[in-house]
């Protein structure tokens, strides 16, 4: 999973598939804006990668911990798992956390000096033989949280970037008006008019709360 590349780049498609946005006047005023300017540079935008990626790292971290330590119990790797991407943990459930990480520290040496032992006794064997099957259970997890994660941050990706485009529009339908524009076009269609609404409209978008 990469979640370093969010996506957020706008198409002319992404506006609806239609060549500009009609508004009622008078007299015919047109005018154009790029989209993906006021999408990308508007602050809404930027904190909604943010929130993302936050989501994405923490996801990421989880299975990247649980990778360095596969021999932990599977029961611990699945509360670290609930505990590490609730959306605000107690103190509780850090305190729950460090213990895990801690646990599952000690059993990561514990399984290096048994594997490094020449003759182990039968009870060591039996506790790596335990360790091990530990471990297929664990990399089942990761396996399935992977792709859980990645259909979550997938969905949620596409639900921000809806949200943030309607406030876009709503952001650009709202300067058209001020501004008596019956009719404005995605730069892309039209990208030679001299009225551009785009500074106008990222003003709006970004003093939108």
């Amino acid at each position: 999973m990469k979640f370093d590349r969010l996506g957020w780049v706008v198409a002319a498609a992404l506006v609806g598939g239609i060549a500009g946005m009609g508004f009622d006047g008078a007299t015919e005023k047109t005018g154009t804006v790029d989209m993906a300017k006021v999408f990308n540079e508007s602050e809404y935008a930027k904190k909604q990668t943010d929130s993302l990626r936050t989501m994405g790292q923490a996801r990421q971290g989880v299975l990247e911990f649980l990778r360095q330590n596969s021999h932990m119990k599977p029961e611990d790797a699945t509360k670290f798992h609930d505990l590490s991407i609730k959306a605000e943990p107690t103190a509780t459930d850090k305190a729950d956390v460090e213990r895990i990480k801690k646990d599952a520290g000690t059993t990561e040496q514990r399984f290096s000096t048994l594997s490094q032992k020449d003759k182990p006794t039968q009870a060591e064997v039996t506790e790596m033989e335990d360790m091990n099957r530990r471990k297929d259970a664990v990399g089942d997890l990761i396996q399935k949280w992977s792709q859980d994660f990645s259909g979550e941050l997938q969905a949620k990706q596409e639900a921000l970037r809806n949200d943030t485009l309607d406030k876009v529009k709503d952001a650009v339908a709202q300067v058209a008006k001020q501004q008596g524009y019956t009719m404005v076009f995605v730069q892309d269609i039209a990208p030679y008019s001299s009225n551009d609404l785009t500074g106008e409209a990222l003003k709006s978008m970004n003093n939108k709360k």
